[in-house]
């Protein structure tokens, strides 16, 4: 029986959608693409993937410091074993297990341990996950020192037209640092369906503009009513940051942190689209080297103490500010996050002196302004929550038996 034309027409038209769908999924016209995300969520290839992350997503390329600033090699061993949960651990055990993929200890501005761990070496770019969120406050405190931001009590809106009208933009920058905005959005990173996991898609699968994908979501709550994490508090102070600037925001970062702090490596900030016109996630996907992170930690450590460049870059106080938390809604302890607190955009461990830059999957940038200690971390460890608590108790430990000689 010879098919109708209209049976010919429908199959005609189902054979172009799967080639179209094929096209979109696989683009073989761009090195990014639908199926290139299966493979970078592939948990057995995080380790790879995390080090690697120009090869799935848009970048932006973050130059060296013409003025480096050199690290002192010492060079010393671990410590065999720290004390968690009324047990010793064992430090090489705790490595594998959290899949650690790079280590640095600075202490005194001399780097007494560093080494790499499954593939990695000192060239390797890790991805920050949310120490980037750390870079970004760093950027606000820069933009209110020199007078392009007036106060943090204003909204953001007032910096980033884009969000008039919006509950993000009418939003204080200070409650976007303190996690405290009161809109409601889902961070479970482990439901499919959450929206970060919908926002994360949006921007590098499907190229949709960051900002606007934040306009439809509503605060449920007045603003500091309480301390709840969300990562587009993050991507609406990156937003401010480009207004005010008036640049792609790996340029400001090549300006203002990457320049003036010695970075000696090139970094990349993963954007939505490729090319000029592509914008950086502001939460998160800052890739560089582990000594460029202990760098960062440094900047800080010397900030803090009144020590270095910090005092001319930074606003008087701001050590009150990352040292103690935002609110009393803040403080550490608790079952939340592991038990720690949180200051503006640094989180706090309850350890005297002591606060971090963190990112999931074990990132961490751990800052101790007592023992002159900074510890850069890089992991892939799919139990970084559950991990948290004992990965406090080893960067404490790692502080001590450097900068204090405990065994």
């Amino acid at each position: 029986m010879t098919s109708s034309p209209l049976i010919k027409l429908a199959l005609g038209l189902v054979a172009a959608l799967i080639v179209v769908a094929l096209l979109w999924f696989y683009r073989p016209f761009s090195p990014y693409s639908p199926a290139k995300l299966l493979e970078f969520q592939d948990p057995d290839k995080a380790v790879h993937n995390f080090r690697n992350f120009d090869e799935f997503f848009p970048s932006r390329r973050i130059a060296a410091s013409d003025v480096p600033r050199p690290l002192v090699r010492g060079g010393e061993p671990l410590p065999t074993h720290f004390a968690y949960g009324g047990k010793m651990v064992e430090v090489g055990d705790f490595i594998a297990r959290t899949q650690m993929t790079g280590l640095m200890v600075v202490h005194d501005g001399t780097v007494r341990f560093e080494d790499y761990y499954l593939g990695a070496n000192s060239d390797s770019r890790f991805t920050s996950w949310s120490v980037a969120k750390s870079m970004v406050a760093t950027l606000i405190f820069r933009a209110l020192k020199d007078g392009k931001i007036a106060s943090l009590d204003d909204k953001a809106a007032t910096y980033a037209p884009q969000y008039a009208g919006t509950d993000f933009g009418d939003t204080s920058l200070r409650a976007l640092l303190a996690m405290s905005s009161g809109i409601a959005f889902d961070e479970d990173y482990s439901d499919p369906d959450s929206d970060i996991r919908n926002y994360f898609f949006g921007t590098f699968v499907l190229g949709q503009n960051s900002d606007t994908l934040l306009f439809d979501y509503r605060r449920d709550r007045p603003e500091f009513s309480d301390f709840t994490y969300i990562s587009p508090n993050s991507h609406v102070l990156a937003s401010v940051l480009r207004a005010v600037h008036g640049r792609p925001l790996a340029d400001i970062v090549t300006d203002q942190i990457w320049g003036p702090m010695g970075m000696t490596g090139d970094a990349y900030w993963s954007q939505n689209t490729p090319g000029a016109d592509g914008m950086a996630l502001g939460y998160c996907c800052l890739n560089a080297r582990l000594a460029d992170y202990a760098r960062f930690g440094l900047f800080w450590l010397e900030t803090v103490r009144g020590e270095g460049i910090g005092p001319d870059l930074l606003p008087t106080g701001i050590a009150d500010l990352v040292l103690n938390p935002a609110t009393p809604d803040h403080p550490p302890g608790g079952a939340r996050y592991g038990g720690r607190g949180y200051s503006h955009h640094f989180w706090l461990p309850g350890i005297d002196g002591v606060f971090f830059a963190n990112g999931v999957y074990g990132q961490a940038v751990w800052i101790d302004t007592r023992r002159n200690v900074v510890i850069a971390r890089n992991s892939a460890d799919p139990d970084f929550a559950a991990n948290t608590p004992e990965s406090t108790a080893f960067f404490d430990a790692l502080a001590r038996h450097y900068g204090d000689g405990v065994e």
